[in-house]
């Protein structure tokens, strides 16, 4: 089963510790970590928009002595695909007898993370408001529209004030200007990437609107907001990336709903119950 490599472990840590120039150079390696090997500190300098000085430097606050030695840590099979490739590299794939077999250990790896990510504090913190926020607005961009309406619709059950946004209006207002005091937004998108999806963070963070982002771990601007972020791996090694890391973590977020809400949660369920024999929604 693959890990996260060394490299981007650290990077992750020190992230918040980093100044302005080094999170360029942070944020680059960590949506293109595929790219490392064959870059040198002079090209990543360039492709930054900073210089050889701050990349020697920035490796050196990860405890690596240049970025020959940093990629020593970089033995990872998790690869990215970009979508020119992903074509050929499934015709490469369909002869070999052990492509599924490869494919089920990146998606239990995929998962495995997911666990991971229900462990961290910014995972709690997002538990709590969608418990104690006074409305929640659930948007899913692209191919996660499905998959955000299903956990629209758990969590609705759970709670009340949760509203499926989709951003019909053209501005967003249902969401970004909603009238609530404090709401809180959970936005989905996996590569590539809605300009949509980007726009709208900017904007709910100048707002100062609180919001999760739930995407993958090649977005290239997840950490350049002020936001609530889990980042999943969805690279399985099919043509198309897998979406089901993004309804785990959904899962795992219902469950801590639940949980937060103990008791309280007991009155309404019985309400939605009675509801549904009053309407006739199920057979009997």
């Amino acid at each position: 089963m693959t890990t996260k490599p060394e490299m981007l472990n650290r990077i992750e840590a020190t992230f918040s510790q980093l100044t302005p120039s080094e999170k360029r150079v942070a944020s680059w390696m960590l949506a293109h970590a595929a790219l490392i090997p064959f870059e040198t500190a002079e090209s990543v300098a360039l492709t930054t928009g900073t210089s050889g000085i701050t990349v020697g430097r920035f490796l050196r606050k990860l405890g690596y002595r240049n970025l020959d030695d940093a990629k020593k840590s970089l033995r990872d099979p998790y690869q990215p695909w970009g979508m020119n490739e992903r074509l050929d590299s499934w015709q490469q794939q369909r002869p070999l007898s052990d492509r599924l077999q490869h494919s089920l250990s990146l998606e239990v790896d995929a998962i495995t993370h997911v666990y991971q990510l229900a462990q961290t504090d910014v995972f709690k913190q997002i538990v709590h408001q969608l418990t104690h926020a006074e409305a929640v607005f659930v948007l899913g961009i692209q191919s996660t529209r499905g998959i955000a309406n299903a956990f629209f619709s758990h969590l609705e059950y759970l709670r009340p004030r949760v509203s499926y946004s989709e951003g019909l209006s053209g501005s967003w207002v249902e969401s970004l200007n909603s009238g609530f005091d404090h709401p809180y937004v959970v936005l989905t998108d996996t590569r590539a990437y809605s300009a949509i999806a980007r726009q709208y963070c900017r904007v709910a963070s100048e707002k100062s609107i609180p919001m999760a982002l739930i995407t993958d771990i090649w977005c290239p601007w997840a950490r350049d907001y002020p936001i609530d972020l889990l980042q999943v791996k969805t690279d399985t090694g099919h043509f198309w990336d897998s979406l089901a890391p993004v309804s785990c973590l959904f899962n795992l977020l219902l469950s801590g709903v639940v949980q937060a809400l103990g008791d309280a949660l007991a009155d309404r369920l019985t309400i939605n119950r009675e509801l549904q024999q009053e309407f006739g929604q199920f057979e009997r």
